[in-house]
């Protein structure tokens, strides 16, 4: 059966644009204020959501993204108002939504349970940050039960063969990783991203979204220009949302910010 995210690809493909896709952590800065900035999310143009888990050691997400995981915790995420969320997203658009998490999150209500809640919240696939696809078996085999995705890493130092065996595993879309390190904003853009798209395009046909370090417009363009399929905005949205949240405005300038990234991504 298509998904989602085939559809979304297919569509923009024909249009020759990339998708867009924000980020920010679920309850970030509270619930009923993370449900307005992805609603203003899909109002600015988003394409496809992706939603981060609060975690208390987000290993691969930069001091941003961490505090944004502090932030939704301290005011109360949990795992019912994590899918609450995401039903009410669910009930005012129909773009694919994914979900970044940590595996411990997983675990703590049981691999089944939170697979069954993520298909009836309406999540269309998931990518575990520290779960490589040597050890999500199990997982794997859940939500090909309810009918979740699977997303996985690749990295510019990913090998050939590796790089193959990943995609292998992906069904809705491979996120590469721009550079190194954590999560968080740059001023540079990696030079080393066309030819990693260069090179996965070789071995797979299945959307690239490029995702860390991205922050600008400019980055933006520059990335749907190296062939990338989707570009991810994480940290620059949710620094924004971190330092403007309670300003009056706010919400109206997210979306402007939102509307400019999905510009930059019809310009090949």
């Amino acid at each position: 059966m298509t998904n989602r995210y085939e559809i979304t690809f297919d569509a923009l493909k024909k249009r020759n644009e990339a998708a867009f896709i924000p980020f920010a952590v679920a309850g970030d800065p509270d619930p009923d204020k993370s449900e307005e900035i992805f609603r203003a999310y899909i109002d600015g143009g988003a394409d496809i959501l992706e939603i981060g888990y609060p975690f208390s050691d987000p290993i691969a997400d930069g001091p941003v993204n961490q505090r944004a995981s502090q932030r939704a915790i301290r005011n109360g995420m949990d795992h019912e108002k994590f899918f609450k969320l995401v039903k009410k997203l669910r009930s005012c658009s129909d773009i694919p939504v994914g979900i970044l998490l940590y595996a411990n999150t997983i675990l703590h209500l049981g691999t089944d349970l939170f697979c069954r809640k993520a298909a009836d919240a309406g999540i269309d696939s998931i990518l575990v940050a520290d779960m490589p696809p040597e050890e999500s078996e199990v997982l794997q085999s859940s939500m090909e039960k309810y009918g979740i995705g699977r997303v996985f890493i690749v990295s510019e130092l990913t090998p050939q063969d590796r790089i193959k065996y990943i995609c292998s595993q992906v069904d809705s879309f491979v996120y590469v990783v721009s550079r190194l390190g954590a999560t968080g904003t740059d001023l540079k853009f990696s030079d080393s991203i066309s030819g990693t798209i260069s090179r996965l395009k070789t071995v797979t046909d299945k959307p690239l979204a490029v995702g860390f370090g991205i922050s600008s417009a400019e980055h933006v363009r520059k990335v749907t220009q190296c062939g990338a399929d989707g570009v991810i905005v994480g940290s620059a949205l949710v620094k924004n949302i971190e330092l403007s949240y309670k300003n009056a405005n706010f919400l109206d300038k997210l979306r402007e910010q939102v509307f400019d990234y999905k510009t930059a991504t019809r310009i090949r």
